[in-house]
């Protein structure tokens, strides 16, 4: 450390770790000793010192202030008598544990903090939740879980990042999966595992998008979509979403597209499905124009009425490449998904996943892997489309009773509903009042729609939290209405008032 000189600030750290950085200034007309107490008061009284934590012995300090040691025990001395020390013997000098703590205030924040504006934490605990993305996951048996992590605590993970595909033994039973419950004809070969929906896309649009590419996507839809296609240089065409689904020959009007991204089995966030019609004319579209469909498989798991299509990848398979998670299936938080592609795909994908070393958790592979060939995965997932089937039922009835002015759609499966009132405007106003009642939503227009009808999640919900979001929303409703007939009546007044003035 460089040595204190009379005329310099110095800056001196104890790096032993148990002291703050402490200034003195050797040219300043107060003695080393007071200069020493203050620092270590202020140190104390701010928290950067905090209860019980022990200091460094006094010959320590000495040597690395460049100071005299009998200043620093002065100094100690001083502040045990003020009582924000305590000196026990052989063992140290510690910090007072009764210690009135002030924290330091500073007005001062950097440019890139001031941009972020006042965000307080209330913000962050709404009173209740309706945004999308939310599971049940508190369904799956505590002891099937603890099953499965123990898997994963009986093998050593290898000594890389192992198989950039991800582990063999997953991909073969998420191939099988597929064949069962999506009629594709996918090999294990075929399979990339990931971190989830979001990290798929972005590994696709890096590796399959160059510059200019027309990329097809839904609107409204799934924004992460279109964000990662603009990031890497794709030119967007934003397809419009009816009853149907994505109205397909709008996608083809023009400029085919290099890729097309939809969400078919359940549209994000409308909840439409896309019809076999539809479905028929974008296979034979894609295979005459050469497109790669990117079919995410959002909430296919439940589909409540009607017929549940099998993947695209199944009637074409060699353009189409299906994106899906376990997300709803166990939980978000797991950050765990899987592409299947065509095989040079599916073979670009894993070196690009090598390079970068984005291997998805080995520990989280093995468990889920368990899950899967053990068939709990599967068992699990009755469970909850059956519970999720109810909470929609539950919703929908308490909807009827208690809000019948609010049309609900997309309930033939998902984990949502679209709310709307029949008008743009009063749509609007119910979604603005609902956020003053404390509930965190979105809206269509958030996903690129425009219109104002409100997004109510209830994966995550229990009947309690099914009555209260309808209550809310019946809240809501009637202070729409008193606002309305009070300026109805305002307005009556004001012209029974002109009338008056008129006749005099």
């Amino acid at each position: 450390m460089e040595p204190i000189r009379a005329t310099k600030f110095v800056m001196a750290k104890v790096r032993s770790g148990t002291l703050p950085p402490l200034v003195i200034d050797p040219a300043s007309s107060l003695p080393l000793n007071a200069q020493l107490v203050s620092s270590l008061r202020e140190a104390i009284r701010t928290g950067r010192l905090r209860p019980g934590r022990l200091l460094p012995p006094t010959r320590e300090v000495a040597l690395q202030l460049h100071i005299g040691r009998n200043t620093v025990v002065d100094a100690y001395s001083e502040l045990v008598a003020e009582g924000l020390l305590e000196a026990h013997g052989r063992l140290g000098t510690f910090v007072a544990q009764q210690v009135k703590r002030t924290p330091a205030k500073d007005t001062t924040r950097p440019r890139a903090a001031r941009r972020l504006g006042s965000r307080s934490v209330a913000a962050l605990t709404p009173r209740q939740d309706w945004r999308l993305g939310q599971s049940g996951s508190q369904l799956l048996p505590l002891h099937v879980w603890r099953a499965a992590c123990r898997e994963a605590g009986r093998h050593l993970p290898p000594s890389d990042y192992g198989d950039p595909k991800g582990l063999a033994a997953l991909r073969e039973s998420i191939a099988a999966w597929l064949r069962r419950q999506r009629g594709t004809d996918h090999e294990a070969s075929q399979i990339i595992v990931t971190h989830g929906t979001g990290a798929a896309l972005e590994i696709l649009a890096r590796e399959l998008i160059q510059p200019g590419d027309l990329c097809a996507v839904e609107s409204p839809g799934y924004a992460r979509a279109a964000a990662v296609f603009k990031a890497v240089g794709g030119t967007l065409l934003h397809v419009p979403v009816d009853e149907q689904g994505m109205r397909v020959e709008n996608a083809f009007a023009g400029r085919a597209p290099t890729v097309l991204h939809l969400t078919a089995a359940h549209q994000y966030p409308t909840g439409v499905r896309l019809s076999g019609s539809r479905r028929v004319e974008l296979a034979t579209l894609a295979r005459r124009k050469g497109t790669l469909v990117i079919e995410n498989e959002y909430d296919h798991e439940f589909i409540y009425e009607g017929q549940n299509h099998a993947a695209l990848a199944a009637t074409m398979p060699a353009h189409a490449v299906l994106v899906s998670t376990f997300a709803k299936a166990i939980s978000p938080a797991l950050r765990m998904g899987f592409i299947a592609a065509p095989p040079t795909v599916a073979n670009a994908l894993a070196q690009a996943v090598e390079r970068d070393r984005s291997h998805a958790s080995w520990s989280l592979q093995v468990s889920l892997q368990w899950l899967l060939a053990s068939g709990e995965l599967q068992r699990h997932l009755r469970r909850v489309r059956r519970h999720h089937a109810s909470q929609r039922d539950a919703l929908l009835a308490a909807l009827r009773e208690r809000c019948p002015t609010v049309r609900a759609s997309g309930q033939q499966g998902g984990l949502h509903l679209v709310l709307s009132t029949g008008q743009p405007a009063r749509d609007k106003q119910l979604a603005a009042q609902l956020g003053k009642l404390g509930v965190a939503l979105q809206t269509v227009r958030k996903f690129g729609g425009n219109s104002d009808e409100v997004l109510l999640g209830y994966g995550h919900m229990d009947a309690g939290d099914i009555e209260q979001a309808v209550g809310l929303l019946g809240q809501a409703l009637s202070m729409l209405q008193n606002a309305g007939r009070r300026v109805r009546q305002g307005e009556l007044k004001g012209a029974v008032d002109l009338g008056s003035r008129l006749r005099a």
